[in-house]
């Protein structure tokens, strides 16, 4: 059984694994924070249900009360919301992600917030990351022994496959690399407090992303073979002796 945070493979997981607890677009930030209070999503008709849950369980803060009832063998992260997503400070206590759904819906402008700690400096942010992962860490690993936290390291493509199957770089790729960058500045700073977990690493493989990636076409989905390697990973790690 898995529980995940994060990870955005995981429908593949799912047709081979029984994931008791998934949480989407949650900071560690946030998830280490109090709960966001008088905040209601529910009357926002552009938010899916699927994206109302999403940031109702980013406000809720109850992911360990959650990790801790889904009594999973394993737990599978990757740092995704903490490369690329700001933090919306509510108070001095309570932090919420600025998810995609926030900051495409009306939610953005009707949610009250003192300060917004983005990744405009990285340094700033890495060094409030740091102690936010370590509360995280020290909670997690005493519900899930370390060596079995499974990190995703994860990572943005620079190119892409076009509508007509030619390789093409993404007009950003600068920004991508120094994203990429803070990805492995995060993964090594995660692996040095758990140096017993596990690692799923494609950063030698020349995965690309696609422009008919089914669920949108961005440069942090990637062709379809990488999710059935990544899939063909999980089960190599989860059967290892």
């Amino acid at each position: 059984m898995f529980s995940t945070l994060h990870l955005f493979s995981i429908l593949t997981i799912k047709l081979f694994f029984e994931c008791t607890f998934t949480q989407f677009h949650s900071s560690i930030i946030s998830v280490m924070t109090a709960p966001a209070t008088g905040i209601n999503v529910s009357g926002y008709d552009n938010i899916t249900d699927n994206e109302r849950s999403t940031v109702e369980e980013d406000l809720n803060k109850e992911f360990f009360i959650n990790l801790k009832k889904a009594n999973s063998d394993y737990f599978l992260i990757d740092l995704y919301p903490d490369v690329i997503r700001p933090v919306m400070w509510l108070n001095d206590k309570t932090a919420i992600t600025l998810s995609y759904v926030i900051e495409q819906s009306q939610l953005l402008n009707d949610i009250p917030y003192e300060k917004i700690l983005d990744h405009t400096d990285n340094d700033t942010f890495f060094d409030t990351w740091t102690e936010y992962a370590d509360q995280f860490i020290a909670k997690l690993t005493e519900i899930i022994p370390p060596d079995r936290v499974i990190l995703n390291l994860g990572g943005f493509t620079t190119t892409y496959y076009s509508k007509n199957r030619t390789v093409v770089e993404y007009k950003d790729k600068m920004q991508i690399e120094r994203n990429n960058y803070f990805w492995d500045r995060l993964n090594n700073y995660f692996l040095s407090k758990i140096p017993e977990a596990k690692v799923i690493d494609f950063s030698k493989k020349p995965y690309i992303g696609d422009f008919n990636y089914p669920f949108g076409h961005s440069f942090s989905h990637f062709e379809s073979t990488y999710y059935k390697d990544f899939l063909k990973e999980l089960i190599y790690i989860t059967n290892r002796k």
